[in-house]
């Protein structure tokens, strides 16, 4: 199939939504860690975490943080810190994701790009954007994506770490 899209820009597409991926899959994994301690079965962790929107699994973290930590514990701080960097690297993904891309034939750069996206809200009725767009906007948000990918990385490592020599009682895992 051929799409006259540059490989560059289909594979930026495609890093961001590999990179989200991953935020996701963080973020599944440390649910998991949590509600599997005590030994339980590790699918539960997968149970839980599969069927929910990017959101929810944001509250559910938060939730189970609040359960298994102290008020003033700094994992719970730290996550809180992270959370807004989740919630644009979602916002981000969500507009390269769910938007039609087309080769912009009017730009002179040669991965000058559309993006197309249509939406039909009560306060504006049918409207349709077409936004130009190139290799570095796509760029960016791959490195805001992996900025907030890198730091919830780091919140895991220090939250599994620390929680399971400050926790060994089976609060948090």
């Amino acid at each position: 199939m051929e799409i006259n899209l540059s490989d560059e820009i289909l594979v930026e597409i495609g890093k961001i939504t590999v990179v989200f991926g991953l935020i996701e899959d963080s973020l599944n994994e440390i649910i998991g860690r949590i509600i599997t301690v005590g030994g339980r079965i590790r699918e539960l962790g997968t149970i839980v975490t599969a069927e929910l929107s990017f959101k929810n699994k944001i509250s559910v973290l938060t939730s189970l943080l609040h359960l298994a930590l102290e008020k003033d514990n700094e994992a719970l701080k730290q996550f809180d810190r992270i959370k807004p960097l989740l919630f644009d690297a979602e916002q981000k993904r969500n507009v390269v994701v769910h938007s039609v891309w087309a080769k912009d034939e009017e730009s002179p750069d040669v991965h000058g790009v559309l993006r197309i996206k249509s939406t039909a809200k009560s306060r504006h009725g049918l409207r349709t954007d077409f936004i130009s767009m190139n290799l570095d906007d796509l760029r960016q948000t791959t490195d805001r994506l992996g900025e907030a990918y890198g730091q919830l990385c780091v919140f895991e490592l220090q939250f599994h770490s620390g929680s399971s020599k400050d926790h060994s009682d089976g609060a948090a895992a």
